[in-house]
């Protein structure tokens, strides 16, 4: 016979508790898990050749996902964003390696910044192979073509189009006998062409085509072989340390063609003038994408990002956008999964739906049951369906006695 036994009260109470615990215990593991941040990668040139933009452009992903924690309570019914932050050295092998750790060991759910076109390159295999998104800068025309699996957007002009447009900012400054002499590199390889084949259809001759290799010892060879011609202009498309050093041989040499090459090498946030001197900077011509300065999406992330006014913060803006798309896309999807939430990159950039210019005032709309469109801080853009951005405009800047002088926009 089965005898059975009275167990006291308190007993009786701790088993209770305690059954009650075991239920709970898997909710509660749930519930802490939806609670975790949700950690987004910042892949930045914090050293080489993009080293002049890094900082700014983490320190811009930071202070998006303040505003984002601070004023929207995060995302997804108070999950916090984390930045994490990893240093490419604008150099493709040690992006990937980078990549590897954001992917494997820190588990982040996105990858922004990535200022070199040879960089997303080289980890945007791995970042489709996670289902992971990467919203990037770089403008080598290679980054958004193939199947990208929804999962690759750029935030910055394509090559293409910058190259068009200094072809059209050379044009109408009335050159019409013009050479190239450009660094080799995925980025100035896909401005090369459109820029060619736009100044020919505008009337315009190309003298010569010729390419660098990135860290040469020496120019001198290159230079004299362009410049020895006398072209009206000489375009140049490169990076900040080889710009430096081919502006000091055109100096020395006494040529007088002028030189047109890209922001990111001609400013570098006052880098360019403050490695070759005034005198060597005087006189060159520059352009690039940026950001509507007036619109209430820029001041928005001057104000929260300690940007002076009146400066354009090119690159850092593009991230603040990069760092906002994805806080509204999660938002949107009502998941945290990459492949899932990536499907609403397009719906909250280039959808119909409620302007809005900054990523909190979206989270509220989206809250509210409202369908957004994203205007950004570092271009009012659309996106294509395969991640590239229309809309941007561009600066003509020259430099005059040691400072860049916005002398024209342009699309």
């Amino acid at each position: 016979m089965t005898r059975f036994h009275p167990i006291s009260r308190r007993a009786a109470l701790a088993l209770a508790v305690g059954g009650l615990a075991l239920l709970a215990a898997p909710h509660a593991a749930l519930a802490q898990s939806a609670a975790e941040p949700i950690r987004i990668g910042v892949l930045a040139s914090l050293s080489g050749s993009g080293g002049a933009y890094g900082a700014g452009m983490a320190d811009a992903a930071k202070k998006a996902a303040e505003f984002i924690n601070a004023e929207a309570g995060g995302v997804l019914n108070g999950r916090k964003l984390e930045i994490v932050i990893e240093d490419d050295e604008s150099n493709p092998t040690v992006g990937v390696a980078a990549t590897h750790k954001l992917l494997e060991v820190s588990k982040v759910s996105a990858i922004v910044g990535v200022w070199s076109s040879a960089v997303a390159m080289a980890i945007k295999p791995l970042t489709i192979a996670k289902g992971v998104p990467l919203l990037m800068t770089g403008s080598g025309d290679e980054v958004t073509q193939g199947d990208n699996k929804g999962l690759v957007w750029r935030f910055q002009a394509t090559g293409r189009d910058w190259g068009q447009v200094f072809a059209r900012a050379v044009a109408k400054d009335g050159a019409r006998k013009v050479s190239v002499l450009a660094l080799q590199t995925p980025f100035t390889l896909s401005i090369v062409p459109p820029f060619v084949n736009e100044f020919k259809k505008g009337g315009g001759e190309i003298l010569d085509v010729v390419y660098y290799n990135p860290n040469q010892p020496s120019y001198r060879a290159e230079v004299e072989k362009v410049f020895a011609k006398n072209p009206e202009a000489v375009f140049l498309p490169s990076y900040l340390s080889d710009l430096s050093a081919v502006s000091r041989e055109v100096y020395r040499g006494g040529f007088k063609s002028k030189i047109y090459a890209n922001s990111s090498a001609a400013d570098a946030e006052g880098a360019f003038i403050k490695n070759v001197g005034k005198a060597v900077a005087e006189g060159i011509h520059h352009v690039q994408s940026i950001p509507p300065k007036d619109s209430t999406a820029y001041k928005t992330f001057a104000s929260r990002a300690g940007i002076a006014p009146n400066t354009l913060a090119i690159f850092p803006s593009n991230v603040w956008d990069e760092i906002s798309v994805l806080a509204l896309a999660i938002e949107k999807s009502g998941s945290a999964d990459p492949k899932v939430f990536s499907k609403s990159i397009l719906q909250v950039t280039s959808g119909i739906g409620t302007k809005v210019e900054n990523p909190v005032d979206g989270l509220k709309a989206l809250r509210a049951g409202k369908a957004v469109a994203y205007s950004g801080a570092g271009s009012q853009f659309t996106f294509t369906p395969t991640g590239d951005q229309l809309n941007r405009e561009f600066g003509h800047f020259v430099i005059r006695n040691g400072v860049n002088e916005l002398v024209d926009v342009l699309k």
